[in-house]
């Protein structure tokens, strides 16, 4: 086929007459497809690429960063770039060899986290690497799209067992590239392609060789009481771990769990308050395999004897470091004993420094539930704090090839078949998370219909984890969705935005690095000071909206105070005073002393339950029980 002169002029032809014709004379019947692909979806012609957000949990990112960054140290100066472009599109990896090339790329929008698939950009490799599952290449004028017209490319999928949209690893080059070249930067797809496909199907033999190579080397080293290591998959302990009390066991293996689903770097040194009564000093390191975390390993040793009355269990500290200490105490007993007993005080510093906020807590909660796959999990806050995003997000990090599905329970009504396929799927024993979206506006018919399916559903063999989600001030019993209490094991509250302003800038840069694709973006402190600022009615919802809006008309640099929407300058956010941290320290006192009782807590506040739950969600206060 004519790739010159004729191409370029079919090309025109079709940008101005959104008609295909006859173009077979020009262009490979390949490409004619997917030309008339891109005008059967109206593809704006006069837009780049589509930004959608940068989350690379699902795809081979970690591996294609290895294979790329290995490729181009061993390799001479090429003129290419090299991407990784997932199953949705979407760019998660790009590696540039040439300065110019890659600030070409820019311009033109094809870097992590922007979408170039046919819907956005209409003809690349990529995209008829989707379509037809083999290699394929698109030269210069090929690409429907003007500001494409200057690069040639090549793409082969990255082998795979499953049946999902291929994954792409596409070799990027300028027209001008010598013409001999083009068979050359296929291969280099096709190589590379299936060495990402080879890392990720072996990803988990090798991680479970490294963890046990870590565990031994733990073990012969490190002269602890127990030895505990898990990747979320497999669990190894040593003979201390097992001579433990059961219930001992279950709290150090939940706490490992967590630490292995979540993505943050674990603690070097903390200190666990067990069931049993004892402390323990715990010793947590990550295990790598280059840059992703593949597990963790956990050692321990009992910590040096605390006075009984001075002992605070884990599920009293658990409460939140936003709040005054759950129990009465002697306020110069940490100044008497300073001096006398360092030991004892570097515990509790370091049991202070283990403090975490009632979002963190949630989220470690989230994550050892997901992570066991046997406990079922109630999410109660105010709507826009990230329920679903919550679990959905640790689910994927523990099960990255866990299939997720959402049943909006608002909706049940309105369907009259049975809902047991709808939730059941067909996986097999792959890990599944079903989460169940407000649930408080489930009737009574629709309650009665979702119990009788999740009866069923949870008594199989390979039963989903179940997630409900409610976005109410409080978990009422009394309302049609109480039906379905019996089926969770847990209930954790996750805590307005409002109410978590000494974590909002670390919150915030998370949410800018997950969007901007990598992108060398950040913000200013004068930014992070009028962001804690604002009241956040919208919760994270409301502070990614923003964050998207800044991205969309900043691409780089720093974000000043100018860049954020007039909206958050108006209003100050209510940050827990002096009389409010009182308070919550009094519910807090309360609900112990009345074991957890919630009539009887009110009644020993002299206010309604109703004002109680409303300030117990407010606050982020706990199951406590």
């Amino acid at each position: 086929m004519d790739t010159g002169a004729g191409v370029e002029a079919a090309a025109r032809r079709v940008r101005h007459a959104r008609h295909v014709g006859d173009v077979g004379a020009h262009v490979r019947p390949v490409v004619a497809e997917s030309w008339q692909r891109s005008v059967d979806l109206g593809v704006d012609l006069a837009r780049s690429a589509t930004y959608v957000g940068h989350e690379p949990g699902p795809a081979a990112v970690a591996e294609a960063e290895e294979v790329f960054d290995r490729f181009l140290d061993g390799a001479a100066r090429l003129d290419c770039a090299v991407l990784l472009v997932d199953g949705d599109g979407i760019v998660r990896v790009r590696r540039d060899a040439c300065p110019d090339l890659a600030a070409l790329l820019d311009a033109v929008l094809v870097a992590p986290g922007f979408r170039i698939a046919e819907q956005d950009v209409a003809t690349t490799a990529s995209a008829l690497v989707r379509v037809t599952g083999r290699a394929a290449r698109v030269d210069g004028p090929e690409h429907l799209h003007p500001d494409l017209a200057c690069l040639t490319e090549a793409a082969a999928p990255v082998p795979s067992d499953t049946d999902a949209a291929p994954q792409t690893v596409v070799v990027v080059a300028h027209l001008s590239a010598p013409g001999g070249a083009s068979a050359l930067r296929a291969a280099v797809a096709a190589e590379l392609a299936r060495q990402v496909g080879e890392r990720v199907r072996d990803r988990g033999h090798r991680s479970g060789r490294m963890l046990h190579a870590r565990f031994d080397d733990v073990c012969a080293r490190s002269g602890a009481e127990w030895v505990l290591a898990t990747d979320g998959r497999a669990t190894l302990c040593s003979p201390g771990f097992r001579a433990l009390p059961r219930e001992d066991r279950d709290h150090l293996l939940d706490r490992a769990l967590a630490d292995a689903a979540l993505a943050d770097p674990p603690p070097a040194g903390s200190t666990a308050d067990l069931p049993s009564g004892r402390r323990d000093d715990v010793v947590t390191s990550a295990v790598r395999d280059g840059r992703a975390v593949v597990g963790h390993v956990s050692s321990g040793r009992r910590s040096v004897p605390v006075p009984a009355g001075a002992l605070v269990t884990d599920a009293m500290r658990r409460q939140g470091s936003h709040v005054a200490p759950t129990a009465r105490r002697d306020f110069a007993a940490d100044f008497r004993d300073a001096h006398a007993d360092g030991a004892a005080a570097e515990v509790r510093r370091r049991a202070n420094r283990e403090l975490l906020s009632p979002y963190l807590r949630a989220r470690r909660d989230v994550a050892a539930a997901v992570a066991a796959r046997t406990r079922h999990l109630l999410l109660v806050g105010e709507p826009g704090v990230g329920k679903q995003t919550l679990a959905v997000e640790q689910f994927r990090r523990s099960h990255p090839s866990g299939t997720v599905q959402v049943l909006d329970c608002a909706r049940i009504a309105e369907s009259g078949g049975p809902l047991l396929p709808t939730v059941r799927g067909t996986d097999g024993d792959r890990p599944r998370l079903l989460v169940l979206r407000r649930l408080a506006m489930l009737g009574s018919v629709a309650a009665r219909r979702l119990d009788e399916s999740l009866r069923v559903l949870v008594s199989t063999p390979a039963a989903p984890t179940v997630v409900g989600c409610i976005d109410t001030p409080s978990v009422d019993a009394t309302r049609p969705y109480g039906l379905l209490l019996r089926h969770f094991h847990d209930t954790v509250r996750v805590p307005a935005l409002r109410y978590r302003a000494d974590e909002l800038g670390q919150l915030a840069r998370s949410v800018l690095h997950s969007l901007s694709g990598g992108r060398s973006l950040s913000l200013s402190m004068q930014v992070v000071r009028v962001l804690e600022g604002y009241a956040w009615p919208g919760n994270l919802r409301e502070l990614e909206d923003v964050l998207r809006y800044v991205i969309a008309r900043k691409p780089v640099g720093v974000v000043q105070a100018p860049d954020l929407p007039s909206s958050c300058f108006t209003g100050g956010a209510p940050r827990m005073s002096m009389l409010e941290a009182a308070q919550c320290d009094v519910i807090i006192q309360a609900l112990y002393e009345a074991r957890g009782n919630r009539y009887q807590a009110a009644e020993l506040l002299g206010i309604a339950r109703s004002s109680l739950y409303r300030k117990i969600d407010a606050f982020g206060i706990s199951y406590i029980g």
